[in-house]
């Protein structure tokens, strides 16, 4: 039993010691291409050039990432599985938009490969992100390609969505409006929320996605509560 359980111990501590590893890896990649790509331009910069600079070979690099684009400007927000996106659908809820965003900072702060308290270097974390969004600001085809990313993330919402107030119409508050009019407002709610989260709470590199989002999510909708009246 005593040589089981110190067996299970090793190998439970080697695991831990490679993904350390996998993580200051990816981590060095990215310091590496994002400081080059902030000083001389992303179309200046080839992934032959970033691998030199990190110490790695290009088949490392595309085993951490899919292309330049992908490490210049981070993944962003995670799509959402068709799985979770049929039991958002199909699951009773009371507040549709906190569910969806409560989902998505847990994704990310749960992700080894962008969750900050994860991160082997946290100072190099935040040093990189700074650097992707100045990155994107100065490339369009990075900023037009995160919008893209986040238009079909959008389109999976909205349809998780219909499907759940067609499924459920007593959580249904615009009567006047069709099922799919409804779910576009609510949708466009957590856009923001997704949107402006990040940019409220650029001082606070401290608060996971989660407390990001909730924040947002929370005062987002208190706020327009708010403004409700005096329309007619």
């Amino acid at each position: 039993m005593t040589e089981t359980r110190n067996e299970s111990t090793q190998s439970t501590a080697e695991c831990g010691l490679r993904e350390r590893k996998r993580r200051e890896t990816r981590l060095r990649i990215e310091d590496c291409a994002t400081a080059l790509i902030l000083e001389h331009g992303f179309h200046q910069v080839t992934i032959d050039e970033i691998c030199e600079k990190a110490e790695v070979s290009r088949r490392t690099f595309f085993n951490y990432f899919d292309s330049k684009d992908q490490v210049a400007a981070g993944r962003g927000v995670p799509p959402i599985p068709a799985d979770d996106l049929e039991a958002f659908a199909t699951t009773d809820s009371t507040n549709i938009i906190r569910d969806i965003l409560d989902y998505i900072g847990k994704a990310v702060d749960t992700d080894p490969d962008s969750a900050l308290r994860l991160s082997p270097d946290r100072a190099t974390s935040l040093t990189i992100r700074e650097r992707r969004r100045r990155i994107v600001l100065e490339t369009p085809e990075l900023s037009a390609a995160g919008m893209r990313r986040f238009d079909a993330l959008a389109g999976d919402i909205l349809a998780a969505i219909t499907a759940f107030l067609t499924r459920f119409p007593e959580h249904r508050h615009l009567p006047d409006v069709t099922v799919h009019q409804e779910s576009l407002q609510l949708t466009g709610l957590i856009r923001t929320a997704l949107a402006t989260g990040g940019l409220l709470h650029r001082e606070q590199p401290e608060l996971t996605k989660w407390e990001v989002l909730t924040h947002a999510g929370r005062h987002m909708t208190a706020l327009a509560a708010n403004y409700s009246h005096g329309w007619d």
